[in-house]
């Protein structure tokens, strides 16, 4: 059982791979078939291809090279690179790419000297050789590149939103590998223009950055110069409480204990103003950053912060203790002791570490989000450094507001007038440490504002190319024959769709069917090939017939009356002229018949087709010609009881034929139902009275019974059937020795052919095919026809292995 399986196996896996060795043949030779309007199609192509390039202006890209750095804490962070630094180039190679620059660009341009010879703005115009030879014979030139029409632009914004289009289409950024470098180019039809513009882009882009980065500066300078000067003043107002005290009081310095507590006081004063004056500062920048970002931008800010804030809290919380810890030595020992100071280098080192974990968490986070664009995400990067340290200030001015109540404490237990001068003393301190830490902030604004030089440095201005981009033509070639060959297949897609018919032989080959011989195909008064006419007319009729069948298969009504046969076709014999190829291709048939079965010769042969009007009767007729002129005595059953045929090519009378007899009552056909022919040995069973139901009178008892009696009275017995897509020729295949199918090139239904192959019953028992050939043959000899290609040498006896030489 399980060698029966695996045979079975085995049997299926080879058809599979024969059919589909099969389907690759068959599109081979559709390919072949039509390899001359391939071959136009590839040159068409190809050429409207070449003339394309010719005429397409050149295409000159001169390149700038642009270093994207970032503000780091630490060097090996700036020139180190990785997917951090990867993602914020590729923002910035958007940005690049975006409307708003490419605007920025033209304006640029629009102010330059240069504008009135720039072919960016029409100024300037590029003609090739072959346009200004082609524009001599075109209406009009649409060979030129587009431009703008000034004339017809309503507004300057409409002009400008029109040149901001054309400039972003010729903007390529490209990113160095591995590196922050990214190349930049602009193009134009002209090499040197092509440089003005790529520089004029890095430039914008340049001052860009920089204001976009010294934005904040500015602002952050604004306020803490607002701040200096309100601290200004109160420095003046706390100086004159103070000295008008001490004139009233005659009091002018503090000793001993209430000195030192003095300056413990006036020390956690000034830092908590100090924080206090850092936080609202940060305060500041941040309401500015929020105002930038949309509400996307500080969602997404909100969980990147809940994140990093859950990751990082254990270390968040070692600060606060450590501050804690420090707060409370200072307002025990004063900041000068060592173990104070040693606290603080611990409490700084925690900060430190704690920054650069915050910083290297939250570009993770971003870039892992990866939905903003490349501005957002250097703002959303900053609001979450501005609100981490918003949190750090939040939390020590806590622990200095304690200290400043348990300073209060201590100061309430000194006497009245020692109470009053302290504070005072300390207010005038406090004041004036405080404008001098806003002082030093506001240096360092405007340090950072006059040295801000943007994250964008011009590392290589543009230089005129010497080679435009697009100066081989092997794209152009490229993509034509791409395109060729995909119209190609879509021709021959088409082409096999609208026409199934049956092309060349190859076909047979494929579908594993012999082709027996090759019939050249004559029509009336004229001894030559099919015409062009006639082909025409031949799918009109064959066009028709298709339909009646089809009509026929869902009815059952009988074709008799309704199917048109061709007017002006009729049935040669080849006994009109036995030197002709007509008859030499019949000979070639006889003996392909003979030695199909040379231990078991044929004797009863069916004669059928695939469609009506295929000229499967002329097959009939003069292959049983053939046949009795070799001397054997030849018997033609005509078969098609509802076209029958035979007896007008004998010129015959049709009734007293096959039809009358089996509705007979006879047990045996008698010689009177055999007419005889004008050749020798041939003999006519015509069809006789027409019947309406042929398909049970071919398939009954009586008509096995006759083939087996025509079997021994007749050398050979050729029965001449209706088409195998209806019954009747089906059933009388049960009982003959073989079918011969006849087929014409250009008119025969390849879909029709595909399902006999695919049935097992019919492809066992078909012999091979009588091709009918329409083509031109050629004029001499016997060539194509004779004992050439369908002689002694494909068909004759070499292909089959007869011998070298029989005579007819």
């Amino acid at each position: 059982m399980t060698e029966y399986t695996e045979r079975q196996n085995d049997e299926s896996d080879f058809e599979q791979s024969q059919g589909s060795e099969l389907r690759i043949k068959e599109i081979i030779g559709n390919i072949k078939r039509r390899k001359y309007t391939i071959l136009l199609i590839f040159f068409l192509t190809l050429s409207i291809a070449y003339i394309n390039f010719k005429i397409t202006p050149p295409q000159y890209r001169a390149q700038a090279i642009l270093l994207i750095t970032r503000t780091s804490n630490s060097p090996y962070d700036t020139f180190f690179f990785n997917s951090q630094s990867e993602s914020e180039t590729k923002k910035d190679a958007e940005l690049l790419k975006s409307m708003p620059i490419a605007e920025l660009t033209v304006q640029e341009l629009i102010k330059s000297p240069q504008r009135d010879s720039l072919e960016f703005f029409g100024k300037r115009n590029y003609r090739s050789h072959l346009s200004l030879l082609l524009s001599k014979f075109l209406p009009f030139n649409r060979l030129e590149g587009k431009k703008i029409n000034l004339k017809k632009v309503q507004n300057a914004e409409e002009s400008l939103r029109q040149y901001t289009v054309q400039m972003n289409s010729r903007i390529q950024v490209n990113m160095v590998r591995e590196t922050n470098l990214l190349k930049i180019s602009v193009v134009s039809p002209f090499p040197d223009e092509s440089v003005f513009l790529t520089n004029t882009l890095s430039r914008v882009y340049r001052s860009t950055s920089i204001k976009r980065n010294s934005e904040k500066y500015f602002q952050t300078n604004l306020y803490v110069s607002s701040m200096l000067e309100e601290q200004g003043k109160e420095v003046e107002q706390t100086d004159k409480l103070l000295a008008q005290y001490m004139k009233d009081n005659e009091i002018y310095e503090l000793t001993g204990n209430v000195q030192q507590l003095l300056g413990q006081v006036s020390e956690a004063d000034a830092k908590y103003n100090e924080i206090m004056a850092e936080y609202h500062i940060a305060q500041n920048n941040l309401n500015f950053l929020e105002k930038k970002l949309s509400e996307t931008d500080k969602v997404l800010s909100s969980q990147i912060s809940q994140n990093v804030n859950a990751k990082l809290g254990s270390i968040l919380e070692e600060i606060r203790t450590r501050e804690s810890e420090y707060v409370r030595l200072v307002s025990e020992k004063g900041s000068d002791n060592s173990e104070v100071k040693t606290k603080k280098q611990q409490l700084d080192g925690v900060k430190t570490r704690y920054e650069q974990l915050s910083r290297s968490k939250i570009a993770g986070e971003i870039g892992f989000a990866g939905k903003t664009q490349k501005n957002n995400f250097d703002l959303i990067s900053e609001k979450l450094q501005i609100e981490r340290k918003l949190n750090n200030l939040t939390f020590s001015a806590g622990e200095y507001s304690r200290l400043k109540e348990s300073n209060e404490a201590r100061i309430k237990l000194l006497p009245k007038k020692q109470q009053e001068f302290l504070k005072l003393q300390r207010d005038a301190d406090v004041s004036r440490k405080t404008y001098i830490s806003l002082k030093e902030k506001l240096d360092q604004s405007r340090i950072m504002l006059a040295s801000e030089v943007g994250e964008v440095s011009i590392i290589g201005n543009a230089f005129r190319p010497s080679v435009p981009d697009n100066s081989s033509p092997l794209n152009s070639i490229i993509s034509a024959l791409v395109f060729a060959g995909f119209l190609s297949i879509g021709y021959v897609f088409i082409a096999e769709s609208l026409d199934g018919t049956v092309k060349d032989e190859l076909f047979f080959r494929n579908c594993g069917l012999h082709t027996m011989a090759v019939i050249p195909f004559i029509f009336q008064n004229n001894n030559q090939n099919f015409s062009e006419t006639q082909s025409a007319l031949n799918v009109f009729y064959r066009f028709k017939n298709r339909v009646l069948k089809k009509i026929y298969r869902v009815t059952g009504q009988s074709l008799t009356s309704r199917i048109s046969a061709n007017p002006t076709r009729f049935s040669p014999l080849l006994t009109e002229k036995l030197s002709s190829r007509f008859a030499e291709s019949f000979r070639m048939l006889r003996s392909a018949l003979i030695f199909n079965r040379i231990d078991d010769p044929l004797k009863t042969v069916i004669i059928s087709g695939t469609a009506i009007g295929e000229g499967k009767s002329t097959i009939c007729s003069n292959i049983a010609a053939a046949f009795a002129l070799s001397g054997k005595k030849i018997l033609i059953v005509d078969c098609d009881l509802r076209l029958a045929m035979q007896h007008n090519i004998f010129t015959l009378q049709r009734e007293q034929g096959l039809s009358d007899y089996l509705f007979s009552e006879q047990k045996t056909i008698d010689d009177s139902y055999f007419k005889p022919t004008t050749i020798d040995n041939l003999f006519l069973l015509t069809a006789g009275k027409k019947i309406p139901n042929p398909n049970e009178v071919l398939g009954s008892e009586k008509m096995h019974d006759l083939i087996k009696e025509l079997e021994g009275r007749f050398d050979k017995v050729f029965f001449d059937t209706p088409p195998l897509f209806l019954s009747d020729a089906a059933q009388l295949a049960h009982y003959v020795d073989g079918i011969l199918l006849t087929a014409r090139l250009n008119y025969s239904e390849r879909r029709i052919l595909k399902e006999y192959v695919a049935d097992g019953f019919l492809k066992s028992h078909i012999l091979g095919i009588a091709l009918i050939d329409p083509r031109k043959p050629k004029p001499y000899g016997y060539g194509k026809y004779g004992y050439g290609k369908y002689g002694y040498g494909k068909y004759g006896y070499g292909k089959y292995g007869y011998g070298e030489n029989q005579e007819s």
